[in-house]
């Protein structure tokens, strides 16, 4: 529930969601604490709490550190060291625009990537594409086409909404670098992507 209500942009919303799930984080595995802890720092992250996301980032951290996956339900497997990077990169990706400092979520991101593989190819595209958006905001501009080329490459074999809404963001974020050759291909690329047709 709180994963639906902060992707129609009701962060606020989302975070009173995640709380209510925390409260008897006592009852819950460590792999599962830390999972609750890295969405509550994105909910707090895109509420513009950079400081209480980076002390939720570090939780989230402390509790995957402890994790025991014989412990933990079969639905929770997924929660493995790829998807905490790539959780706790999303965090942290608001926090490193406002402080102007890449270094504070792509590393994460960027191993995230190397450890998704082929086995979480849909993880794998919606990290790149946070990467390059990233990149193209506070890096080389260039270095971010080559990745947001790759995401789009990477998300023609999914039907998800969701990434065609993250690659937007992408052409978005390309838009001050657009007298670069690359980054006016790269925004011409997604803007010519065919659109959804929306399931029944």
């Amino acid at each position: 529930m709180a994963r639906k209500t902060a992707y129609v942009g009701n962060s606020d919303g989302a975070l009173s969601l995640i709380e209510l799930a925390q409260v008897r984080a006592d009852r819950l595995t460590a792999t599962t604490r830390a999972m609750l802890a890295a969405l509550r720092a994105q909910f707090l992250s895109a509420l513009g709490r950079t400081d209480d996301a980076l002390s939720e980032v570090a939780r989230a951290d402390e509790h995957f550190a402890a994790r025991n996956p014989a412990e933990d339900s079969a639905w929770m497997c997924y929660y493995d060291h790829a998807e905490h990077l790539g959780s706790t990169g999303k965090a942290l990706i608001p926090v490193s625009v406002v402080r102007k400092r890449i270094e504070l979520a792509a590393p994460r991101i960027r191993q995230a990537i190397q450890l998704q593989g082929d086995n979480y190819p849909r993880s794998r595209t919606f990290s790149r594409i946070r990467l390059a958006t990233l990149t193209m905001q506070l890096g080389d501009p260039r270095t971010a086409t080559a990745l947001g080329m790759q995401a789009v490459t990477d998300a023609a074999h999914f039907h998800s909404q969701r990434i065609r809404d993250e690659l937007r963001g992408l052409a978005a974020a390309a838009t001050p670098h657009r007298r670069i050759t690359e980054a006016a291909e790269l925004r011409h690329t997604i803007a010519a992507l065919p659109k959804l047709e929306a399931t029944p």
